[in-house]
C-alpha cells in the first residue's frame, strides 16, 4: 500500500520544519528510505519538501508513505495543484500567532479550491490540524483558533515543531486516520 500525506498551511507556518524534524526522527529509527529533498526559491523560501519512508510493516502489510509540503506563498498556486494530486491525507499546519490568524483562513479556503478543481472535497479527506508555534508570545488560545482553522472538528495537536514537540504525534494521527478511512472504504 502506498500513501501520500501533504502538509499545507501559510508561508512560515512551520510545514518544512515539521517534515525535516519528522525525517530526522524516523531516520534515527531506521525507517526512512531515500533522502530528504528540499527545493528553495531564490528568496531561500521552501518551494516544496519531499521525503520517502521505508515500508512500515503494520499487521503484515507493508506501507510506503510519501510526505510532501506545499509552498505557502500564494504566487505558487500552480505548484500546489500538482502536489495535491492523489493525496490520501492532509496536515493543516496553523501558525498560532495572532498576526497570522487571517492568513491561516485564506490558505484553508485556497486549498479547498485547489482540491475542488481536482474533484476532491476538502471536507471528505482525512485531515489533522496542527497548531504550531505554541511557544510564541502572541499565540492565540486553541479555543479561538478552532472555529476558523478546524471546520472539520477533527483531531488537533499542539506543537512547537522547532523543538520537535507534536511532530511525531501529528504524523501518527494522520496515518491512523488515512488507514481507518481506507479500511472503512473496503467494507
Amino acid at each position: 500500500m502506498k500513501l501520500k500525506v501533504v502538509y499545507f498551511g501559510a508561508s512560515l507556518a512551520g510545514k518544512s520544519t515539521n517534515v525535516k524534524v519528522l525525517y530526522d526522527l524516523l531516520k534515527s529509527k531506521g525507517i526512512t528510505k531515500g533522502d530528504y529533498i528540499s527545493m528553495e526559491t531564490d528568496e531561500n523560501r521552501t518551494l516544496f519538501v519531499e521525503m520517502f519512508l521505508s515500508s512500515i510493516n503494520l499487521e503484515g502489510q507493508n506501507i510506503d508513505i510519501k510526505v510532501l509540503t506545499t509552498p505557502g506563498q500564494f504566487r505558487l498556486h500552480p505548484l500546489r495543484k500538482v502536489i495535491m494530486k492523489g493525496v490520501d491525507g492532509l496536515v493543516f499546519v496553523v501558525d498560532s500567532s495572532k498576526e497570522r490568524e487571517n492568513i491561516n483562513f485564506l490558505v484553508l479556503r485556497e486549498t479547498a479550491a485547489v482540491l475542488k478543481e481536482q474533484g476532491f472535497d476538502l471536507y471528505s479527506l482525512p485531515v489533522v490540524v496542527q497548531y504550531n508555534k505554541r511557544d510564541v508570545p502572541d499565540a492565540l488560545p486553541v479555543d479561538e483558533l478552532e472555529p476558523v482553522c478546524n471546520p472539520w472538528g477533527t483531531e488537533h495537536i499542539e506543537a512547537v515543531a522547532t523543538e520537535g514537540k507534536g511532530v511525531l504525534e501529528t504524523f501518527q494521527a494522520i496515518v491512523r486516520k488515512i488507514l481507518l478511512e481506507k479500511a472503512c472504504a473496503k467494507k
